[in-house]
């Protein structure tokens, strides 16, 4: 996985980026990831002053979140969960629409055989 960091506002040091790629390579297990493309951003006029950023190319629509918050961790946290459950919805409906359980999205299963009582 290549993962390209943009940092604006902070002093990043190489323990944020080591920590910030063991986060990342954790989301690699649950899904492939070929770029991750992260921007964490300080702004000393907004409130909450820490935003993190997080796009991920994978296979079919990429994925992306986006938080704030007034600490990094908790702006980091809150993108790294916000993406985890991204993933996992998409494999639930991957899983799915190959096991072949999805269902009409009126209740009872399209080709029921359910008879309509026609009033006269």
């Amino acid at each position: 996985m290549k993962i390209q960091f943009r940092i604006h506002g902070l002093n990043a040091n190489a323990n944020l980026r080591v920590w910030l790629e063991k986060q990342l390579e954790r989301l690699h297990t649950l899904i492939p990831v070929s770029t991750a493309d992260v921007v964490l951003e300080r702004g000393p006029n907004s409130a909450p002053a820490y935003r993190a950023q997080v796009h991920l190319a994978v296979p079919g629509p990429d994925i992306h979140a986006d938080a704030r918050d007034h600490t990094l961790e908790a702006a980091w946290l809150k993108v790294a969960k916000k993406l985890r459950q991204q993933i996992e919805r998409r494999k639930l409906q991957q899983q799915l629409r190959h096991k072949g359980h999805r269902q009409h999205p009126l209740g009872g299963s399209r080709w029921s055989g359910a008879a309509v009582a026609v009033r006269t």
